[in-house]
């Protein structure tokens, strides 16, 4: 039986072992050598493209979910403050020193300082659970909505999918940009303003998309 003849009569499986015996036993080289003479130049290039398709539509799907829990986390930073009422203040030492030599005090708004800000964000990750991935039936894009109104309201849902593994993804991309960027993410929030995902997700740490 010559190559040919060899090489169609494997199916799918055993198509897979010769690879997995291909490259446990070469380097890198003797892999591509290895697949070319064993599928013919076109094969390998379609091969090729498919893994690098793959890996491309991995990484835009993981941008998009973080890009999405960037948001999150913005919008759920800025429902937090809004909760508190304006007049609670909070105590702070100042840089200041007065005549007797004794550091100075000064008070501040609760709702925007550090101490609130860590607060929120020690706790914002949980809330993934509170969001549903959904997909555009036009574009085929996925976004993160919440299942569930903050105020009791009705809420309406449509082509979304709840899962385990969605919660978990969901969880980990947030602790992964509290982690990276914490310090970031206080300094901007301290300060009253209108873009603040914007600001966050996009200027200064580069996750969004643009849209």
């Amino acid at each position: 039986m010559d190559f040919v003849t060899f090489r169609i009569s494997l199916n799918f499986e055993e198509e897979l072992k010769v690879l997995e015996a291909v490259f446990n036993n070469f380097n890198s080289k003797d892999i591509l050598s290895g697949i070319q003479r064993m599928f013919g130049v076109t094969n390998l290039l379609l091969i090729m493209l498919f893994l690098l398709t793959d890996q491309i539509l991995c990484s835009n799907n993981r941008k998009g979910l973080y890009c999405g829990v960037c948001k999150i986390i913005a919008d759920e930073i800025n429902w937090d403050i809004l909760q508190v009422d304006p007049r609670k203040i909070l105590e702070v030492e100042s840089f200041r020193i007065d005549s007797r030599g004794n550091q100075r005090s000064k008070t501040i708004p609760y709702a925007r300082s550090e101490t609130h800000l860590i607060e929120i964000l020690e706790n914002v990750c949980e809330r993934m659970n509170n969001y549903a991935e959904s997909t555009d039936k036009k574009t085929g894009r996925k976004r993160y909505i919440r299942t569930s109104s903050r105020t009791g309201e009705a809420v309406t849902l449509e082509n979304i999918s709840m899962s385990g593994d969605i919660a978990k993804a969901l969880k980990f991309a947030c602790e992964s940009v509290i982690e990276d960027h914490e310090e970031m993410i206080v300094d901007i929030f301290k300060q009253e303003r209108e873009d603040t995902a914007d600001e966050l997700c996009q200027k200064q740490t580069g996750i969004a998309i643009n849209d």
